[in-house]
């Protein structure tokens, strides 16, 4: 009998480590042309040392689009919670332990665990603004009620930039509640036009669809509207449950440690 995702339904937190409680969600089949990986932070991970005295970090988990599923992020939430009573003698287990039981749920060819903690000292870069410019300034003429491709535009000049809006606004498919977002668009190719992409990205604020889902919807729909050379784009999500979730989708093999430089003011 399957096991039911916990998102959405009242379910108590496990009181010892239980990896039985990650729940994979398929991703279906490969896109072809797309390449890409799903960045997480989770802020509220804790643990035991190996004398039982409670240690604490930010842990980051990255996993390509080739995993065969994502976690749900509501059992992760649970899985670590499990963790915080439970000991490892050094950190080095802590991070072995958690990459295995992510590895068995996402059947994922590879699976980066680390962890940014207090007492290291802040990170470069902790608080990074997106490359590139700001749309958010500009004035559109239109409110879109749904997603719409046809709603992009592009100009004959060709162009390699970047281009950004904190306007992006979905909302979960399980539970209805609203996610908020950042989205980095960096492309090579003719013009895009910035008012049109304001307003496709604005037409998102009714859409229901997974982090995931939607960041590859956007890339999908810039890449047959605009018939971009070269395309990324990253979706930096807002935290939800102590989790933040940052997919990013590309026409090339892009660095995962390029897109973990940005940590925005609201994550």
């Amino acid at each position: 009998m399957m096991k039911e995702m916990p998102l959405g339904r009242q379910t108590p937190s496990p009181e010892a480590y239980d990896p039985s409680v990650l729940y994979p969600i398929p991703r279906g089949g490969p896109r072809p042309g797309m390449h890409g990986f799903d960045l997480w932070r989770a802020y509220e991970l804790s643990w035991l040392d190996g004398k039982g005295k409670p240690e604490a970090a930010v842990l980051q988990l990255v996993y390509p689009i080739a995993s065969r599923n994502i976690v749900e992020s509501k059992s992760l939430k649970l899985y670590l919670n499990g963790i915080s009573n439970t000991a490892f003698a050094e950190q080095g287990e802590l991070l072995r332990t958690i990459r295995a039981d992510l590895e068995a749920v996402l059947d994922a060819p590879w699976v980066h665990v680390s962890l940014m903690a207090d007492r290291q000292g802040p990170p470069p870069d902790w608080v990074h603004s997106l490359p590139g410019e700001s749309i958010d300034g500009l004035d559109i003429g239109e409110f879109p009620d749904r997603p719409d491709p046809g709603i992009l535009k592009v100009e004959e000049n060709q162009k390699t930039e970047s281009l950004h809006s904190h306007l992006l606004k979905t909302y979960c498919p399980i539970t209805g509640q609203p996610d908020w977002a950042s989205v980095l668009v960096e492309y090579r190719g003719k013009s895009i036009d910035r008012a049109s992409l304001l307003e496709y990205l604005y037409s998102y604020r009714g859409y229901q669809g997974f982090s995931e889902e939607c960041c590859e919807r956007i890339f999908e729909d810039i890449g047959k509207a605009c018939s971009p050379e070269a395309l990324a784009v990253s979706c930096f999500y807002t935290r939800r449950g102590g989790i933040d979730i940052n997919p990013v989708r590309s026409s090339y093999e892009k660095s995962p440690e390029e897109s973990a430089r940005y940590r925005l003011l609201r994550q």
